[in-house]
């Protein structure tokens, strides 16, 4: 067995040239099918070798969700260097802190950031070549006091990396990291002290991806939602390796806002869906606020319902609840199955 994770994405994305990838669902311009991915990602490797980014290095990701957040990832694992992803609503000393300790080389970075790198790079007195993920054109209109271009005090744009053309054999030369080198750096929350930076090698990807496609047995023809901010490695091991890794298709949402996920199940076919408790919180006050505003014999049957349903499926492994309640299957779009939660422990009650 091949155990190289980059080579479980060029197989999947071989296998499904034409399939959707991923796309911010109800934005233009973000939606890439399987093939076009790989050829992203190829090229944001090539790319990273020509600036100097060497074997090992270190490149920071500073972004919100989208797809060409994912394709920055994966391109930096291809070319070999290692990832550093962190929260860019995060304190910019943190952040300070995190490019400092890593030594990162170079970042990636969303539009929103682009202030605050201004005040990292002076924070560290130095600069660091940065990439900017919204589209040139577009970022240009909306920030037009900065500059997007292969300068010293500017910024390079991601649609001129994904473009830049590569060798005619480099596509068929194999990814340069074995199992036992460094992929990417997660930095801790620092709840318990001092973040500290935890490094995954390419092995360690690649046996997370499949011990947890093995447990929860997810097929290409799952339609994921992916809310949870990727910088979290819970959301890069289920939205980020396990789906790509199979084929699947992924989409975003513009927001975190109820419009957005009702949206989303409306027009998507959404099957599967990673949360951590508070987001299920939040899901079971709307269902249960919904039912306390009808009259009283309707949730006393909805009350019986649930209970009925309950004993069923924990007495003999029956389940009733698609069929019971199928209006709140419904508001999720009818097709979820599978949903996914951690972080940290539900409250029972």
């Amino acid at each position: 067995m091949n155990n190289s994770f980059c080579q479980l994405i060029i197989d999947a994305a071989e296998s499904h040239r034409e399939k959707k990838a991923m796309q911010i669902i109800g934005v233009e311009g973000t939606e890439y099918t399987f093939a076009e991915m790989l050829d992203a990602i190829r090229s944001v490797a090539f790319r990273l070798e020509k600036e100097g980014i060497n074997f090992g290095e270190r490149v920071a990701l500073i972004g919100e969700n989208h797809p060409r957040w994912a394709i920055a990832y994966f391109g930096i694992l291809f070319r070999g260097a290692v990832c550093v992803p962190v929260d860019p609503h995060g304190e910019i000393e943190t952040i300070t802190n995190f490019i400092e300790n890593s030594e990162a080389k170079m970042a990636f970075i969303g539009e929103d950031f682009i202030e605050s790198f201004h005040r990292l790079e002076e924070r560290l007195d130095r600069k660091i070549p940065a990439v900017v993920l919204q589209d040139a054109e577009e970022f240009k209109i909306q920030n037009s006091k900065f500059k997007i271009q292969n300068s010293e005090n500017g910024f390079q744009s991601f649609s001129d990396w994904v473009k830049t053309p590569r060798p005619a054999d480099y596509d068929a030369k194999p990814t340069p990291a074995t199992p036992d080198d460094l992929a990417v750096l997660i930095y801790t929350s620092g709840t318990t002290g001092t973040p500290k930076g935890v490094p995954l090698t390419h092995g360690n990807i690649f046996y997370e991806t499949q011990g947890c496609q093995e447990v929860m047995n997810v097929s290409e023809h799952e339609v994921v939602l992916s809310v949870l901010p990727l910088f979290h490695v819970f959301a890069q091991v289920i939205n980020l390796w396990v789906i790509a890794s199979i084929g699947a298709s992924v989409y975003y949402v513009k927001e975190l806002a109820p419009a957005e996920l009702t949206k989303a199940f409306e027009t998507k076919e959404i099957t599967m869906l990673t949360g951590v408790p508070r987001l299920w919180y939040l899901f079971h006050k709307k269902i249960f606020d919904g039912v306390a505003a009808q009259p009283k014999p309707v949730q006393w049957l909805f009350d019986g319902m649930l209970k009925t349903n309950g004993f069923l499926r924990d007495t003999f492994n029956i389940n009733l609840g698609k069929k019971m309640f199928g209006k709140v299957h419904d508001g999720f779009g009818g097709k979820l199955d599978i949903t996914i939660s951690a972080g940290s422990r539900f409250d029972e009650k």
